[in-house]
């Protein structure tokens, strides 16, 4: 129950019920809204009880004749106080936990003269976002780029029947990506890290390579190689006479949280793709 600060005077223990005479403006004159005495000294208890530090409130109203009187209890456990608040009025002393989950607190002035007995109701927490939601923004901002397809042969050039082509991304893509955004006021980090490329060859055929690839360097053999493909027809009659050949990228996402009680876990898998148009020639062979 919250009583409010507000005008404090000595109640008149022999108050009786005014008559029907008496003219209501003298009622008024007369009623205030809280007033606060203490029975014997301040949150003093019995001897020899074991019952918690009380004091005692009465509460008038302009609506009443009699100003009402209850016991306030303070349990013997102290609990670290919700977070004060400014103005003319301060808390003082310790709040103590009462069994309903609010808290008793004194309620004095600026100069630390006690006014009254407050019960009072801790600051709610901001609302926390269910795993689903937090799930669903972070798979929204999963976004790592597109790849960069490099072959050797160069596809700009040609590639040719019978013949190995490298395939491979740029090394520098090949990594965990992440950014941070927020969810209800709570912070959330998302991480995209590659695991595998899907290469389509344009001709009907695929291939998937763990990785991003080896970059060809002169001098190496096709065996060290980790993702290759030979055509073994020309692109005659595609259109453009080329092939499109497209590298799809997949990316295991996962999430971290602060402020959520550890909250993390795995996201769905998204993909990145990007493509290119090579044309693949048949050597031909010279008789003489």
């Amino acid at each position: 129950m919250h009583h409010p600060a507000q005008h404090s005077r000595t109640p008149n223990s022999d108050r009786r019920p005014r008559g029907p005479n008496r003219r209501r403006g003298q009622r008024a004159a007369h009623a205030v809204v809280a007033v606060v005495t203490v029975a014997g000294s301040l949150w003093s208890t019995a001897p020899g009880a074991d019952a918690a530090d009380s004091t005692e409130v009465q509460n008038c109203s302009d609506d009443q004749d009699f100003c009402s009187k209850l016991t306030v209890e303070r349990p013997a456990v102290e609990e670290r106080p919700p977070e004060n608040t400014s103005g003319s009025l301060n808390y003082c002393g310790p709040f103590y936990l009462q069994d309903d989950g609010t808290y008793n607190v004194d309620l004095c002035d600026r100069d630390g003269r006690y006014i009254q007995t407050l019960n009072v109701s801790p600051r709610k927490p901001p609302p926390r976002p269910s795993r689903t939601s937090v799930i669903s923004s972070a798979m929204g901002a999963l976004n790592p780029p597109r790849p960069k397809i490099h072959t050797s042969p160069s596809h700009r050039k040609g590639l040719l029947v019978q013949t190995s082509t490298w395939l491979w991304l740029s090394p520098s893509y090949w990594r965990t990506y992440s950014t941070t955004i927020m969810v209800m006021g709570y912070v959330v980090t998302i991480f995209a890290t590659p695991t595998t490329v899907r290469w389509k060859m344009g001709n009907g055929d695929s291939i998937t390579c763990i990785g991003p690839g080896t970059p060809w360097v002169a001098g190496f053999g096709d065996s060290l190689s980790t993702c290759k493909y030979t055509y073994r027809h020309s692109s005659d009659g595609k259109p453009g006479d080329r092939y499109k050949i497209t590298a799809i990228v997949t990316f295991v996402g996962s999430f971290t949280t602060v402020g959520l009680g550890g909250m993390r876990g795995p996201l769905g898998a998204v993909t990145r793709k990007s493509s290119i148009r090579a044309p693949v020639a048949e050597i031909q062979g010279l008789i003489v």
